[in-house]
């Protein structure tokens, strides 16, 4: 549904960002290797995969379309 998410990112851990983007603060689960990626950014661009379940909408994030891919093929 969403090929990637650029904005300003407002808040970063380990486990996920928030990324800000057309005034919509995205919480977006990430891996220890997108997470080593974004470094100090203000802005980031995520590529992205939604995994909608019945009862959950998950929203995760990759530093690179590589990653993205390797993750749909697990």
């Amino acid at each position: 549904m969403y090929a990637y998410i650029d904005g300003k990112l407002t808040f970063k851990n380990p486990a996920f960002v928030v990324v800000e983007a057309g005034g919509v603060g995205y919480h977006i689960n990430i891996s220890l290797n997108t997470y080593s990626a974004l470094g100090d950014t203000e802005r980031c661009k995520l590529y992205t995969w939604l995994h909608v379940k019945e009862d959950a909408h998950t929203l995760y994030g990759f530093a690179d379309e590589g990653e993205r891919r390797l993750f749909l093929h697990l």
